[in-house]
């Protein structure tokens, strides 16, 4: 039987072979017209989408230059933010070494505000610089001061930037740093041989290269001048046996938190290094270097931690004599560092 035949045998056939034929001519149509719709609305988004970037760049671009415009007319100015804040031991500036390679013991670490990601790979270098503010400074910063007397320079005047003094044009300092670890859960950057106070804000950390190192690239050494090069260090430090026992029991107390809390980490030892590493550079003030005390005259202070640590200085000899909880309740703060009086190491008379 014909196919025609079948279709007048069977009417309903031809009806539904009919109906299915224009429904996919219908579907036909309708995808190449929904595909073309597609193709117009993803062409509109795309040009959508790159005026929008080209007109944030320009927007960028005008703000920067605004930016740089204001800078100039405000002194060529530039804004740059806090990464990190150094916790130290160092509670006061008196006290904190003049160079952290002078006090290897020392540890701390830099507590970071910026992703741990962009550490990534510094523990694979030994040293780093830390790019910090002097944020403790009471001067004035339109002083018009540009020469100043180094504390060991005995007397000379030198230009400001000829020194390594906290009181400068910008109120900027670069400290060298050995690394120790990353400690990524607590976005905590620990390092050793530090010479900065508690609470210092950093704003850029570099690895350090040997190209850093004078020599590597000239062949030529090191030179600087003789009052720089001097060696002042005192001979001797030591602990009375009081004096040790009172610094394990501030440790005990938690007082030295939370640079000296690790369990079987040599904490009284690793304190008492520190100390005496800080104590052989005399940090009293420069008039009173090279002088001595009796045992029945006046003992002088400084803060570390949140004790402060009582010392002599007979013949050339440091002997610590007392270690107690450091109160501050006379004390003025500047950005939360505690200020004495005087800016020496605080002197206690008999």
């Amino acid at each position: 039987m014909s196919q025609h035949a079948k279709g007048q045998q069977y009417p309903w056939i031809a009806a539904a072979v009919a109906t299915l034929t224009g429904i996919a001519t219908c579907s036909s149509f309708w995808y190449l017209h929904h595909r073309r719709v597609v193709n117009k609305l993803e062409q509109k988004w795309n040009q959508e989408r790159q005026a929008e970037r080209t007109g944030r760049i320009r927007a960028e671009v005008k703000l920067r230059t605004a930016s740089k415009q204001a800078s100039e007319n405000d002194g060529n100015n530039m804004t740059i933010k806090r990464i990190g804040t150094v916790v130290s031991p160092y509670t006061k500036r008196m006290g904190t070494p003049r160079q952290g390679a002078l006090v290897p013991a020392s540890r701390a670490f830099v507590q970071l505000s910026i992703p741990m990601v962009t550490l990534d790979g510094l523990d694979q270098y030994r040293h780093a610089w830390l790019i910090f503010e002097f944020h403790a400074n009471t001067d004035l910063a339109e002083s018009k001061k540009t020469k100043i007397r180094p504390p060991r320079g005995g007397g000379i005047k030198v230009g400001q930037l000829a020194t390594r003094s906290p009181h400068r044009p910008n109120a900027l300092g670069l400290s060298l740093v050995k690394i120790e670890r990353l400690d990524i859960p607590n976005k905590r950057f620990y390092v050793s041989a530090l010479d900065l106070c508690n609470g210092t804000p950093i704003y850029d950390i570099k690895p350090c290269v040997p190209w850093d190192v004078p020599g590597k690239f000239d062949g030529l050494p090191l030179k600087v001048p003789d009052w720089v090069d001097g060696d002042d260090a005192l001979s001797q430090v030591s602990f009375t046996e009081s004096a040790e026992v009172k610094l394990r029991t501030m440790i005990s107390n938690k007082l030295l938190d939370p640079l000296y809390t690790t369990k079987n980490d040599g904490l009284a030892e690793g304190a008492m290094e520190t100390l005496k590493q800080v104590l052989a550079q005399d940090p009293r003030a420069s008039r009173k270097r090279g002088t001595s005390t009796r045992t029945t005259e006046a003992s002088y202070r400084i803060v570390f931690c949140q004790t402060e640590v009582e010392f002599r200085v007979i013949e050339g000899n440091v002997e610590v004599i007392n270690v107690v909880p450091a109160d501050f309740s006379d004390e003025d703060f500047v950005d939360g560092i505690p200020l004495s009086k005087t800016h020496d190491a605080k002197q206690t008379k008999p």
